[in-house]
């Protein structure tokens, strides 16, 4: 009798064994993180996600899986982490799909979500504080530049390192741009006097003419789009001065959304703000294969080399130490909202928690 139990308790101690192991193998969870910094990431189990299996995320389930995401402009470098966020199925993986849309301008944006006929749009941070105040029922929930990606760039023959450089000189703008808005202000605010400046205002085509023949000395842009470029066809290192260098930090790529959705809606943010924070910090740190997946989408406007440059400058205004991409810092904004209300692009300095939130935030 005791020579037949011996081998079926080994036989079940080995039965034990295996299904232990097969189940430690199925269920072992790790926080995904594509980034070297301390930028956090939803949780995620390793086992393959099937489409739609919404378990294996540490989030509730979404309450809206379609989102229409509509940004401000046509494709440049700093729209990439929402393709790659698509194209690379993270947002797939965080159990929602998201259609990206073209935009011409951020008013537009800021009209569209007022309206609540779309989900999420891009917008520079000035619109939505201008919205507010006029009633419309709209609300940051990220920002990506912190700091303003608004510089001005000179020819290093001629370079404008401070404001007080412009004296004597001529810059040109684009008529309705947020730096035409504020740049008497601007030069004020740093002891410049406005009237020893040639400022020319015209359409966007007109302004990049102008600078490339020389017929301005100066010319105001983003460093995350026209910058490189303007380097790569002039075939010049041009001299950047920064305006957050001097006291107008005026934030850039945010995203608001319609107080109705965001009620409705808050698990639907959470994962794609998660979605969208793994997606940067892998388009961070892989801006070539960034690059090679934007010229896959847009084999007749986007150059490599640019949106290469694009990403990496991009990066250098949405770090922020340990806080997750796109979170909105309130003093940033606030600073930002002084000099907004200086300049008379807001008539009424509001509560913070009247234009921004973080509650949604990884």
């Amino acid at each position: 009798m005791k020579a037949i139990l011996k081998p079926l308790i080994l036989l079940m101690l080995c039965m034990v064994v295996i299904g232990g192991c097969a189940s430690n193998g199925s269920n072992g969870a790790s926080t995904n993180s594509s980034q070297a910094t301390s930028t956090s990431v939803a949780t995620i189990d390793e086992t393959p996600q099937k489409q739609g299996d919404e378990a294996v995320i540490d989030l509730p389930p979404a309450e809206k899986k379609n989102i229409k995401l509509r940004l401000n402009w046509k494709f440049k470098g700093e729209f990439a982490p929402f393709y790659i966020t698509r194209e690379l199925g993270i947002f797939e993986k965080y159990g929602i799909e998201v259609e990206i849309l073209e935009g011409s301008g951020s008013v537009q944006v800021l009209q569209v979500i007022a309206q609540n006929n779309e989900d999420i749009g891009v917008t520079s941070a000035v619109e939505p504080l201008q919205g507010i105040e006029q009633g419309m029922p709209v609300k940051m929930i990220a920002n990506y530049m912190p700091r303003s990606p608004i510089i001005i760039l000179s020819y290093p023959d001629n370079p404008v390192h401070t404001p007080k450089d412009l004296e004597g000189k001529s810059i040109v703008s684009s008529s309705g741009s947020t730096f035409t808005s504020i740049y008497e202000k601007f030069l004020e605010f740093n002891d410049t006097d406005p009237h020893n400046v040639e400022h020319i205002m015209v359409e966007t085509g007109a302004r990049n003419t102008l600078f490339f023949n020389k017929e301005a000395d100066a010319v105001a842009v983003f460093s995350t789009n026209e910058y490189p470029l303007f380097e790569k066809n002039l075939g010049v290192e041009l001299v950047p001065m920064y305006l957050a260098d001097f006291n107008f930090d005026i934030a850039g790529l945010s995203l608001i959304s319609n107080d109705k959705f965001i009620e409705k809606n808050p698990n639907t943010i959470k994962r794609f703000l998660a979605a969208v924070n793994e997606g940067f910090a892998y388009t961070l740190e892989n801006p070539e294969e960034a690059a090679s997946i934007a010229k896959s989408l847009f084999p007749d406007t986007v150059d490599e080399e640019i949106v290469v440059d694009q990403i990496n400058r991009t990066g250098e205004l949405a770090y922020q130490e340990g806080k997750p991409y796109g979170w909105v810092d309130e003093e940033s904004i606030s600073t930002m909202a002084d000099r907004l209300l200086e300049s008379k692009l807001i008539k009424t300095k509001l509560p913070m928690e009247s234009y921004l939130t973080n509650d949604f935030m990884p």
